[in-house]
């Protein structure tokens, strides 16, 4: 089966879901070069319109994971260049229609691929990431976008199974077209990791991804502010590490030595690196789909404090790769803490059944592309 991938951003899990699905299908890969922190891809390097992967310096490193040479990386502009991006998007067409693809997977909502959604849209499949927009982020150039998106392809694809009858209901939606899978390890970021001396002897404590109100940081912070100030364990610390605008007065919390804000987009050297120095990463959101963060934990090795929001339960696997707790409760996140900092039995256990359930087991990239798979032979036949 031929199959065109179609993207705009996140190489994190497109690179290890198109290394599951080649074993399987005959896949062509697309993806734009527009915001460096969406895919890592400098676009003023780039001198044609598309390149091929082999090309593109930043990609070389993955030639592991994707074929180089059936992988296109598109020089973007913003949408505000209506003409230009309409060009590209033709331009795209053109390579799509060589290809001629018996299905197409599209991750997006953006005019990048625009003809090629009118053209084809009855074989494509579309990628739902977020079944249902962040508080704090519902924008109305997004709900437009994803009106116009839902409405142009019939079939989707979710990445838990947790939303699928509320996402059905809320858009009135065929449950024969909206099909589920999973995230699961971002193999990418080993590829960047640089710092591979061994762990320190801190219990290290580690928030990372984008600012925003729904990830619950001050939860969090508050959580770790109790805890230090028993002054019982002077060798456990807190990384917060992430772009955007906090919603609350964080200078508070910079007066503790033992909290270090690294309020700054992280890219994928530093990131690696800081996942690798954590003993277990925390996710105290009031709100979730799935999580590339719990994923990029899980990538080495590390167990997940989350909340029992969206998909976060079928991703961390309570008691065995991490600690489901209820949202919005600073009082949760501490005690969970000091739960895997007196029991080192079971982090190490939980990392261990993180490398046996994700790297080979039936949580792996095999197993969700095998749902993929299903979901094209279901589209072929309509």
């Amino acid at each position: 089966m031929k199959v065109a991938f179609l993207s705009t951003f996140a190489l994190d899990a497109n690179v290890s879901l198109i290394n599951a699905l080649k074993k399987k299908c005959d896949v062509y890969f697309f993806t734009e070069a527009l915001y460096e922190i969406y895919n890592f891809l400098d676009k003023e390097k780039l001198t044609k319109t598309i390149s091929k992967g082999t090309e593109v310096e930043e990609l070389l490193r993955f030639g592991e994971l994707i074929s180089l040479d059936k992988t296109y990386v598109v020089k973007g502009t913003r949408n505000v260049n209506i003409f230009k991006k309409l060009y590209i998007s033709y331009t795209i067409n053109r390579y799509i229609k060589k290809i001629n693809p018996d299905v197409i997977v599209i991750d997006n909502y953006m005019l990048t691929y625009f003809f090629s959604t009118l053209l084809y849209r009855k074989k494509m499949l579309l990628i739902v990431h977020d079944p249902f927009l962040h508080s704090g982020e519902n924008f109305m150039i997004d709900k437009f976008l994803r009106k116009l998106q839902f409405k142009l392809i019939i079939n989707k694809i979710l990445l838990n199974e947790n939303q699928k009858d509320d996402f059905v209901k809320h858009y009135q939606q065929q449950p024969e077209n909206i099909h589920t899978a999973f995230l699961s390890v971002y193999d990418y970021l080993r590829y960047y990791q640089t710092d591979k001396t061994e762990s320190s002897s801190q219990f290290n404590i580690l928030f990372f991804g984008r600012i925003s109100p729904y990830k619950g940081i001050k939860f969090l912070l508050d959580a770790f502010v109790e805890i230090i100030s028993t002054q019982k364990y002077p060798d456990i610390t807190l990384t917060v590490a992430g772009g955007g605008n906090f919603d609350f007065d964080i200078e508070i919390y910079k007066q503790y030595s033992e909290i270090n804000i690294l309020n700054e987009y992280i890219y994928p050297e530093n990131l690696a690196n800081l996942i690798s120095k954590s003993s277990a990463v925390v996710c105290p959101y009031t709100d979730a789909t799935q999580s590339g963060v719990i994923m990029s934990a899980y990538a080495f090795k590390k167990p997940v404090i989350a909340t029992n929001v969206g998909g976060l339960p079928e991703m961390v696997k309570h008691g065995k790769t991490g600690l489901i707790i209820e949202p919005k409760s600073s009082k949760a996140i501490g005690d969970a803490i000091l739960e895997l900092y007196y029991n080192r039995d079971l982090l190490e256990q939980m990392s261990h059944n993180i490398e046996e359930m994700y790297f080979s087991g039936e949580e792996g990239w095999e197993s969700s592309a095998n749902k993929f798979v299903s979901a094209f032979e279901k589209i072929k036949k309509q």
